[in-house]
Formats: C-alpha cells, structure tokens, sequence
C-alpha cells in the first residue's frame, strides 16, 4: 500500500517521528466496560503536548503554525491529495499509521465547505477512518484547517456503530438516507449513513443548521466528527458538544485530571498522557468527564425533535 511505504520512508528518515513510533509500541492500554459498550484508555505520554495545548487568540498568535509547509521540519516529506489538500505522517502518533491532512493555505479549522473533501477522501481510502475536531473541540490547531486518518477498526466507535441500540431520527425510502443515534452511549451522538454523497452532504448541512440553534455557535457549532466508507456508503458520526474541558482539567491538587477530549477520545479511546490519570478513570468519572461535555438530555430530545420534524424530511422525500 501506498500509505505503508510513504510511513517506513519517513520513519527511515525522520529520527524524531521514528522514536515516537517505536515507543507507541509500548504504550499501555486499560478497558473499562458499560452497559453494551467498552471504552479503552492508552497512557501515551508523547500526547501531552497535544492535552495542554493553548488555543487561545493570542497563544496561537505567538507561536509559527506547525501544519503550514512552510514550518514543517527538514525531514518531514508531504504529498498532495487534492489542490487544497496535502497528507502527512503525524509525528505524535496514537495509532500505529497516523496521517493529517492539513490545508494548503492557512485557513481556519471550520468544516463548512470540507464535508465533500471528507468524503472523498473516506471513498479514497476505505481501510482509513477520517476523522475532524471543531476548533473548540479538540483540535490543537484551531488556526489551520486539517483532518486526520487512522486505521479502520481502531477506535470502538466503528463497533458500536454496528452492534449497540440506536434510535431512528429519519429514514429515507429504501434506506437511502438514514439519520440515527446510539442510544445510552454517555456522548451525545448522531449518525449519518448513506451511498448518496449529494444528499448526505445536504443533510449534514441541514442537521449542523440545527445544532447551531441548540448548542454554541461561534465559530461553528462544537463537534467531533467521522467518515468512513464501508459497503457502497458512507457513514458520518458526529458528537456535538456544549464544552471542551472539564472542571477537572483546571483543578489544582488532587482534583486535577489531564483530560481535553478530541475525537479520538469521543471514539471511545481514551489518550491519557498522566500515569496517575490513567489508572485513576473509571465508569462513573468518564460519565461524570463526558458527561460535561456533551449536550444535557434536555438539549438532545430538543435537537433530536428539531431534526425529526425539520425540513431535511422534505428534502428526502425528493430524494
């Protein structure tokens, strides 16, 4: 595979991103269960950078941007996707091959307008999960617009999807259209499924109109968001969330807990780069963590009656 090769040239060349590579092997790894579901916890130190990272105005302004080419180290190689669009080996890894995306220009973390370049890219490389943290939702690099990849299968999320209980919002006839959400998950969720790439990305742009009214809104609604191609469809899961870090995260002493959640995390894979913080999570903090973050009961039965009743349906009625 073409994604294999360009990762061992890089790792034969580029001595800081082989030395992370190597010690992801190392890595050690819990699994906590819930009612029908697992989520795991990796302890990877190399990811503090990432847990603690500024993204405020003025913090982003002091530092040169590190997803723009012009920054890249030496040894760091790039190859284009698409003209807006290049792919990279990321250097601080949470999977064995993880690969960003980053824009040419530097251009802000907003999806709107990228959805299509989602999905193309999940079509592109069906063995790779894509996946994009909001600008307040985890994405150490709110300042530049960028996705980023991981093996299929390696996050729990693409289980769950399968095999835990959803709720249906819309179903278009024949199924070619299907909004859902997995029920009692601790993170609010709605899933997108379907083979029909002009009507996805409509109801994506219908369903996130929503969010809007519901949740936050500026720059964009918070959310963590993933596309995978599987089957002859695609499946969007998008997490929308009202905060990006606990109380916790602030807390002096004993009550401090390194916990600032991307998509990965959302996935069920908890990166932990603290020790104490990965043997101290268990089932009732991570409800307690998450349930910070994600939307109250009260705003997703409001979202949710908002998108059973919205006029996406009109729109899959002329589907």
């Amino acid at each position: 595979m073409f994604f294999d090769h360009f990762l061992e040239n890089q790792l034969a060349t580029w001595q800081t991103a082989k030395n992370n590579y190597d010690r992801l092997k190392y890595v050690l790894y819990r699994t906590i269960n819930f009612d029908g579901f697992q989520i795991r916890i990796q302890h990877n130190p190399d990811r503090i950078l990432s847990a603690v990272a500024k993204i405020d105005e003025a913090s982003l302004k002091a530092r040169a941007c590190f997803l723009c080419k012009k920054n890249m180290p030496s040894e760091q190689q790039s190859f284009d996707y698409n003209p807006t669009l290049d792919i990279r080996v990321n250097p601080y890894p949470i999977f064995s091959r993880h690969y960003t995306v980053p824009a040419k220009q530097h251009i802000p973390q907003l999806i709107s307008g990228h959805l299509g370049d989602m999905l193309d890219i999940a079509r592109t490389y069906p063995e790779y999960t894509i996946f994009y943290n909001g600008p307040r939702s985890g994405a150490s690099a709110p300042d530049h617009f960028h996705f980023q990849l991981a093996p299929r299968h390696e996050m729990p999320l693409e289980t769950d999807v399968v095999h835990c209980p959803k709720e249906t919002l819309l179903s278009a006839p024949d199924k070619i259209l299907v909004v859902e959400s997995i029920e009692n998950y601790i993170r609010k969720n709605i899933l997108i499924r379907s083979g029909n790439k002009e009507l996805l990305e409509q109801t994506f742009a219908g369903i996130l109109d929503i969010i809007g009214k519901v949740t936050p809104n500026d720059p964009e609604p918070m959310m963590n968001l993933f596309a995978w191609y599987e089957g002859e469809e695609w499946q969007i899961v998008l997490f929308p969330r009202r905060q990006h870090r606990p109380w916790q995260f602030f807390a002096e002493g004993d009550d401090n807990i390194l916990f600032s959640p991307g998509c990965v995390d959302f996935a069920g894979l908890i990166i932990s780069p603290r020790k104490a913080d990965f043997n101290r999570l268990d089932a009732p903090l991570l409800q307690d963590l998450f349930g910070q973050l994600t939307l109250t009961n009260e705003e997703f039965n409001h979202l949710r009656s908002m998108i059973s009743n919205s006029e996406i349906n009109h729109l899959i009625a002329k589907s």
